[in-house]
């Protein structure tokens, strides 16, 4: 279960490497995470199927599994 300020990982299918992030909004199928380490950058994440959210930013797609 998802909740706010909760911490996840993120990994980019585009290079293979992970990132902390936080969750900020949950809304339906949709969750906003900021990317932790500066910069403020939001990636909107849309629930592909149970468990898995997908969401792309600065031309990298990123998942979370959960």
């Amino acid at each position: 279960m998802l909740t706010l300020d909760q911490k996840v990982t993120l990994n980019c299918t585009d290079n293979g490497k992970e990132a902390t992030a936080k969750i900020v909004r949950i809304n339906g199928n949709r969750v906003d995470v900021i990317l932790d380490g500066g910069g403020d950058i939001l990636i909107s994440m849309s629930k592909a199927k149970p468990g898995l959210y997908v969401g792309s930013q600065s031309g990298l797609e990123f998942v979370m599994k959960i």
